[in-house]
């Protein structure tokens, strides 16, 4: 019974061994998987503002070459409004200052 008992413990101790191995190994594992994410995050981050930077761009081009429909024209319309509002904004701001 000793005997048994002793190779039980040694069965024991070395699947403890193999799961605290493991443990570390998926600590590592989702630490690169989050830093991967998180780069992955910034990237779409920064194609989601070059896409609105295009989106703007083009919307300019159109209003420039004069092919635009009316719904078109009065967005870009109100764009152009709502930055010259925060221009205003931002020179009151500065002149309180």
């Amino acid at each position: 019974m000793p005997q048994d008992a002793t190779a039980y413990f040694q069965q024991l101790s070395g699947k403890l061994q193999q799961l605290s191995r493991l443990q570390e190994q998926l600590l590592k594992d989702n630490e690169k998987l989050r830093q991967e994410a998180a780069s992955l995050r910034g990237a779409a981050k920064a194609s989601q503002a070059e896409i609105a930077g295009l989106k703007e761009q083009v919307a300019a081009l159109q209003t420039a070459t004069g092919h635009v429909d009316e719904a078109s024209r009065k967005d870009f319309e109100k764009r152009i409004n709502q930055y010259l509002r925060d221009i205003d904004k931002v020179i009151a701001h500065l002149n309180t200052a």
